[in-house]
């Protein structure tokens, strides 16, 4: 007769998850040692357990048995005929390709294989509109993973993770952002391979500097009109008392004469007015700072009510 007591969890495998849980990586392992293991299972020729695993990496059995099921979920690995054995699939044995040629290019590898995954999708989304503190990431995975408090740790094991991988990376402030930048997966068209699945579009090496040097060739395209304006009505001395009135077109200069790139976010006033601002962005700026912006939120909403007034006559 069984002593376990109604409503409390399993403690065998993945059984331990909820219904609706979501797979996250082990705490007891670094995100390093994670990775590590991962690569040494995805060059496995045989089936690897736990065993195998623990001779190829140095990590204890225990600990590396704790991390096939993780890499199974993500699409790198497969069961193996065995009990408790992994092989790797067909991604994982591209992974496995890739660090044989060079750690960059494995990592690289393993961030296409893990972008269309749902812990990658809900930090791309978390990261749209700019950089995000650690907490805040820790907890909108685990708002996707559907996870309670006790799994936290794990939440962090994942970021690591995905830091380690550079689905993530690090800014000066001490927040995280999404490795492509901020809004970038938008514009950027999906790769053949993936047709039927935009999250996993092109390579960053390929639908991200593209656009970068597409955009040199349009400021001169852009400068010449700027020329165009009252200094041009001198040269039409005839009628002094009817001078000829023209209205200045828009700047595409900035202030220091440098050609401005008309498709950058953040030079573009509409494109940073678009974007809301949650009130949990708001816990990123010290009280000074709120302060600073409520006034000068102020003198745009006096500015913007002048200017949508009556025309003078």
């Amino acid at each position: 007769m069984s002593t376990r007591q109604t409503g409390t969890p399993p403690v065998t495998g993945r059984a331990r998850l909820g219904a609706e849980e979501r797979l996250m990586p082990s705490p007891k392992l670094r995100a390093d040692q994670h990775l590590l293991v991962i690569v040494a299972a995805c060059s496995a020729i045989d089936p690897v357990g736990a065993t195998e695993l623990a001779t190829k990496t140095g990590i204890a059995a225990k600990n590396c048995g704790l991390v096939p099921v993780f890499a199974m979920n993500s699409g790198l690995l497969t069961k193996g005929h065995r009990r408790a054995t992994y092989l790797p699939s067909e991604k994982g044995r591209y992974v496995a390709r890739a660090f044989a040629r060079g750690e960059a290019e494995g990592l690289e590898s393993l961030r296409a294989k893990w972008k269309g995954q749902w812990f990658a999708r809900t930090v791309r989304e978390r990261c749209r509109y700019g950089p995000v503190s650690r907490e805040g990431l820790v907890a909108k995975l685990m708002v996707a993973a559907r996870a309670g408090e006790e799994r936290i740790k794990q939440a962090h094991i994942l970021l690591d993770l995905m830091v380690a991988v550079g689905l993530v990376t690090v800014e000066e402030s001490g927040e995280l952002h999404w490795f492509e930048g901020a809004c970038s997966s938008d514009n950027t068209p999906a790769g053949p391979e993936s047709a039927d699945a935009p999250s996993e579009g092109a390579a960053p090496a390929d639908g991200h500097e593209e656009p970068g040097a597409g955009q040199e060739p349009s400021p001169p395209e852009d400068v010449g009109p700027s020329n165009v304006g009252p200094a041009d009505s001198p040269e039409q001395p005839g009628d002094p008392e009817q001078p000829q009135a023209e209205v200045p077109r828009p700047r595409t200069e900035a202030p220091g004469g440098q050609a401005r790139a008309g498709t950058d976010p953040e030079q573009d006033l509409l494109s940073l007015l678009l974007p809301p601002v949650l009130l949990a962005d708001l816990t990123r700026l010290t009280p000074t700072e709120v302060l600073e912006l409520h006034s000068h939120l102020t003198a745009v909403t006096a500015l913007i009510t002048k200017l949508r007034g009556h025309r003078v006559a």
